[in-house]
């Protein structure tokens, strides 16, 4: 009896990380991939002018799997280039995380059911954190007298800027593509 529980719990764990294998998307990728090509055909826009996309991130995952659970592929955030590599991936259970390169993301997910992941968040690289400036040792002056202090910050932390007024990230749900 003991076995055949081990057995089940095994086989669940792989077909989960079986089943994660292949292409995912969110479900506004064909309207991302059509107005991008319509943006090439279109007349160039007048000086000053701004695009957008609207509408939430378009995202296309390419994933695989190995036995061990070691996930790698790559992530297309489309009209945002280039394509990012999967590195570190892990699946335990229903979490999924990896790191993506260049730009060193941390992206955290769930497979909900077997057509169904959400990305639960996203970790950029390089933002947040920090403290008051730091420079050179003041040096003595020419009479031996220790150089003034340079003006310091109040120790309190300081972001990074990027990001600042972003909110809470939205889930980000992607479908298997049949």
């Amino acid at each position: 009896m003991r076995f055949s529980v081990l057995l089940l719990a095994a086989s669940a764990g792989v077909y989960g990380q079986a089943s994660l294998a292949g292409k995912w998307q969110t479900d506004n990728v064909p309207a991302a991939l059509a107005a991008i090509e319509a943006q090439k055909n279109a007349p160039a826009p007048e000086a000053g002018g701004r695009g957008g996309r609207g509408g939430g991130q378009a995202i296309i995952l390419d994933l695989n799997v190995d036995s061990s659970g070691k996930i790698s592929g790559t992530v297309n955030e489309i009209g945002n280039d280039p394509i990012l590599n999967i590195e570190t991936g892990t699946i335990t259970g229903k979490t999924i995380t990896w790191v993506t390169q260049p730009r060193g993301v941390t992206w955290n997910l769930e497979m909900t059911d077997d057509n169904t992941v959400t990305l639960t968040g996203r970790v950029f690289a390089g933002r947040g954190g920090g403290g008051a400036a730091k420079g050179p040792a003041p040096t003595p002056d020419a009479g031996g007298a220790p150089a003034p202090a340079p003006p310091a910050g109040d120790g309190a932390p300081r972001g990074g800027g990027r990001g600042f007024g972003r909110g809470q990230q939205q889930a980000i749900v992607f479908h298997r593509v049949q």
